[in-house]
């Protein structure tokens, strides 16, 4: 055998599944077969802990022409969804202003950071007792819940971002002749990127699940909140599970579809690392 041979690379499999995959598929395959098992044979009530398969048909004809109301399950998850852009969005324009001037001025450090810091450690759903009085049952207590969930955490980071670039970055950027909207096109938005998009991944998950919660309480019809809290009304247990498990997902796919897309392309345009 030859050097050549013995150093060569091995092939790829073509159709090679990651273990990372695997793993969580085997995982919750067998807590869900187990739990199969347990329903269908009475070793657990079948009311409180419904058999997996029971929930899934469930939620499927609740998805469909079928359900009461028809197309309910895919309403509540476009509704959720709706709520959750609009405040995130929200929070992602307004928090990186807000941190861009804690961050580069002494004017944004005197006004902003004090009521940050005071406002900071307020529960994100302590605010909604006065959002339905001040808005009502409405999407905009739900979206104002969404934007003061996500907001901190983006700021935090923008600012995190600011701190962590030296003077020598601002001085280099000077000598070169870049004016202040250069510099901060060109050298500050970059450098944050990394701190900007883990403040988002961070303030998508806390509203993610400020949303179910607030939509408990202050959705007036439809959103994935509100079928679990109105399915508690009737004791349906297949629904809440169902609700459980959509709000699951979903938020699996937020995170690592959608957010993992942008890391992707953040690294494709600008050739920063963000997975800190």
């Amino acid at each position: 055998m030859t050097m050549e041979t013995a150093t060569a690379p091995r092939r790829a499999r073509p159709f090679a599944v990651p273990m990372a995959l695997v793993r969580p598929v085997v995982s919750l395959g067998l807590l869900f077969g187990l739990w199969e098992i347990a329903a269908r044979t009475g070793t657990i009530s079948d009311f409180l802990f419904p058999p997996p398969t029971a929930i899934l048909a469930a939620l499927w004809v609740s998805a469909g022409p079928n359900g009461d109301p028809p197309y309910g399950t895919l309403l509540d998850i476009a509704l959720s969804l709706y709520r959750l852009l609009a405040g995130v969005g929200l929070a992602l324009v307004l928090g990186s202003l807000i941190g861009l001037a804690i961050g580069l001025t002494r004017w944004g450090r005197a006004i902003f950071k004090p009521i940050i810091s005071a406002l900071m450690p307020i529960p994100t759903l302590a605010w909604t007792p006065i959002l339905l009085l001040v808005f009502g049952i409405d999407n905009r207590t739900t979206i104002t819940v969404v934007f003061i969930a996500a907001s901190f955490e983006i700021i935090y980071n923008v600012v995190t971002g600011i701190e962590m670039m030296t003077r020598k970055t601002y001085w280099v950027a000077a000598s070169m002749g870049a004016s202040r909207i250069q510099t901060l096109r060109y050298v500050i938005i970059p450098g944050i990127l990394p701190y900007l998009i883990t403040g988002l991944k961070l303030g998508v998950g806390y509203a993610w699940r400020a949303l179910i919660a607030a939509e408990m309480l202050a959705a007036s019809s439809h959103g994935l909140g509100f079928m679990i809290y109105d399915a508690q009304e009737y004791m349906d247990m297949k629904s809440i599970y169902g609700g459980i498990l959509t709000i699951s997902v979903l938020g699996l796919v937020i995170e690592r579809g959608a957010v993992g897309a942008l890391e992707k392309r953040t690294i494709e345009k600008w050739g920063v690392n963000v997975e800190r």
